[in-house]
């Protein structure tokens, strides 16, 4: 399974923000919450020791409030703020603002609460009160009371929800700010990384043999090390390469010396023992021959064909020039710039040997063109020969086999052909083509064009 940098860092990108962005919201609530309730519990605290400051008896054992408290909202009916005086068994003061309603504590009744405690409170709205028990008077005539202030608990709650969706709103904008710079600056970090990305491309489509650039000191070394890698490879081809040349030319000299042999035996009389000879010699340079390509391509693959259709222009200007080549027409349709992921030497001789075939057998025609799209192309070459018989398909590929002796050949081309495309893990496909002659299907490894940049940037998230 295949990781993406970019989605990883995306992904803990929005999760780390996230969770700092709700951890910071809960903090600046909660620290929000505790100044107005501290305030607001601050604020009634202070009526109620005013009130009670103000409580006494009269001459007649009455109680009165001889304090009058600043705030006009007590003398302003349904105002959201109240006090109230209660004795065991009834109420005997209270604010001009709760008209003919009184407060109630269920619960907690008469006792003192030492912090504001929300209760249904009259008008249908929540209270927050608080109250205290007191003794007025002198022994034996003294009073217990039940002082209690209350304010309209909405004078909380409003204000911590409107906080709660301006800090929702603030946090949410300052989230998607945070993970734009984070794109932008995972962006140029990611900078150098496209381009070791584009240079490797470059060097597997044949357009550069070695990854250049000034990289940073993290990723120095991967491109020091991926230049001594290919190096090491193309020095191992050029051997290996050379190897199967010096290999030709030594056996070329020997096989030249025998031919020169067969002619004295024929001269001699000899022909049953020069046709034989003849005929073993033959088998050996079609297995020579083979050999050889199948050495070429055990190397290594080298730099890859940067352009389909020069490569195969210059195959067709050389098949011109074998017999019959003159007279076949030859049409490349193959799209410029169109590279694929193949040694060049490997294709030359792939596509070299199945033009060579076409030549052989076509009666004037020969197209050479692309199908399919994407990672999924093949090269197309169809002839308007007299093609191959069904039955006899899966037989041309066979070492020497050839399907018709008075064609001159060894029958080894087509059989070199199916070893490289082996070596690839591809297969070539045989048919009958739209001109009636033989159609070959050669799959290219990973063929593209000209590939589109915008695939090595970095997504903006």
């Amino acid at each position: 399974m295949s990781h993406s940098i970019r989605r990883r860092f995306l992904v803990i990108s929005t999760g780390v923000t996230l969770v700092a962005l709700l951890a910071a919201g809960v903090v600046l609530y909660a620290l929000f919450q505790g100044y107005v309730t501290t305030r607001q519990n601050a604020e009634i605290r202070s009526y109620l020791f005013q009130l009670i400051g103000g409580i006494d008896l009269d001459s007649s054992g009455e109680i009165t409030n001889s304090a009058a408290l600043a705030e006009p909202r007590f003398g302003q009916p349904m105002s959201g703020l109240y006090w109230q005086v209660d004795s065991r068994d009834r109420t005997l003061l209270r604010s001009r603002s709760l008209w003919d309603a009184t407060l109630e504590t269920p619960g907690q009744a008469w006792m003192t609460m030492e912090t504001p405690e929300e209760f249904p409170g009259p008008f249908d709205e929540p209270v927050l009160i608080e109250a205290k028990v007191i003794n007025v008077g002198e022994a034996p005539n003294d009073r217990q009371l039940r002082v209690l202030v209350g304010i309209n608990a909405d004078e909380i709650h409003t204000p911590l929800a409107r906080f709660a969706l301006f800090l929702a709103a603030s946090l949410a904008v300052l989230g998607v700010t945070f993970l734009l710079v984070s794109a932008v600056q995972f962006r140029i970090v990611m900078t150098p990384i496209d381009r070791l990305r584009r240079n490797v491309r470059d060097v597997s489509d044949g357009r550069a043999s070695s990854v250049i650039g000034d990289y940073p000191v993290e990723i120095a070394p991967l491109s020091n090390k991926l230049n001594l890698l290919l190096l090491q490879q193309q020095k191992q081809i050029e051997k290996a390469r050379a190897r199967a040349g010096n290999f030709a030319h030594s056996l070329k000299t020997p096989l030249t010396i025998i031919d020169i042999l067969l002619t004295d035996l024929r001269k001699a009389g000899l022909e049953p023992v020069a046709s034989e000879i003849a005929s073993q010699t033959a088998t050996l340079r079609q297995l020579a021959d083979r050999e050889l390509a199948r050495t070429k391509v055990a190397a290594g693959h080298g730099a890859a064909v940067a352009d389909m259709r020069v490569s195969v222009d210059e195959l067709i200007s050389t098949i011109q020039r074998l017999p019959r080549g003159d007279r076949i027409v030859f049409e490349n349709r193959i799209p410029a710039n169109r590279s694929a992921q193949i040694d060049r030497e490997d294709f030359t001789e792939m596509v070299g040997n199945l033009l060579d075939n076409a030549r052989k057998w076509a009666s004037s025609l020969v197209v050479v063109e692309l199908e399919g799209a994407d990672h999924d192309v093949r090269l197309k070459i169809c002839d308007d020969g007299p093609g191959v018989a069904d039955s006899e398909i899966a037989l041309i590929t066979e070492r020497g086999r050839r399907l018709d002796e008075r064609t001159q050949g060894t029958g080894i081309g087509l059989a070199i052909v199916k070893d490289i495309a082996d070596a690839y893990g591809i297969t070539v496909g045989f048919s009958r083509s739209p001109t009636g002659g033989l159609k070959v299907s050669l799959p290219l490894p990973a063929a593209s064009g000209a590939q589109d940049d915008s695939q090595l940037e970095t997504p903006a998230f």
